[in-house]
């Protein structure tokens, strides 16, 4: 009589724990493509949200470094790789500091930082840089195909090497696993006057 009520108490701590876990990630929204005769700007919209094993890691001092790509790339057939023709990266640290109760926000781009009173208030702020690729269209060639490539990520590179066993067994930490994945948009060609 007990093993049938076990069963569903067990799915429900299974689901439960599954939907806490999968809440922590990067994801991109909106990303756009917007061109005049002489410019293309990509504008996107990233979201953090990050878990508690990766926020506990970064209260005990570990800062995290996150880093959005963005590549503009020559389309070519399959069995060739293509070429990236422009790409810009923009990196920040994200830091806690105990004595202050504050959380550190560095952008390595143009070297400004920022304190905040909150986790959701850095990663807000995080969260606002939606030109970062503006290119000159006459540095395409014409009647090329070309595509843009966007992907936010962490850095695991920049982590102490206890904790790079997590980033490489994301079945077992997904939390840690924070990755946006590449976002592309094809680029409309110019045609020859």
């Amino acid at each position: 009589m007990k093993q049938p009520l076990l069963l569903p108490l067990l799915f429900s701590a299974l689901l439960s724990l599954f939907a806490s876990v999968s809440s922590a990630g990067i994801t991109l929204s909106e990303p756009k493509l917007y061109e005049s005769d002489s410019r293309i700007w990509v504008n996107v919209e990233f979201k953090y949200e990050l878990g508690n094993e990766v926020i506990d890691a970064m209260k005990n001092g570990i800062p995290l470094v996150f880093h959005a790509e963005y590549r503009i790339e020559e389309m070519k057939p399959l069995w060739e790789e293509n070429p990236i023709t422009h790409t810009i990266e923009h990196r920040f640290i994200l830091s806690y500091r105990e004595f202050t109760n504050r959380y550190y926000l560095i952008s390595l781009q143009n070297n400004t930082h920022g304190t905040y009173d909150n986790l959701s208030d850095a990663l807000a702020r995080m969260e606002r840089r939606h030109t970062a690729l503006n290119i000159d269209r006459n540095t395409l060639e014409r009647n090329s195909n070309y595509q843009a490539r966007v992907r936010a990520s962490l850095d695991g590179s920049a982590l102490p090497g206890l904790i790079r066993p997590y980033l490489y067994t994301p079945y077992l930490w997904p939390q840690w696993k924070l990755d946006s994945g590449w976002h592309t948009l094809p680029i409309p060609k110019v045609k020859t006057p």
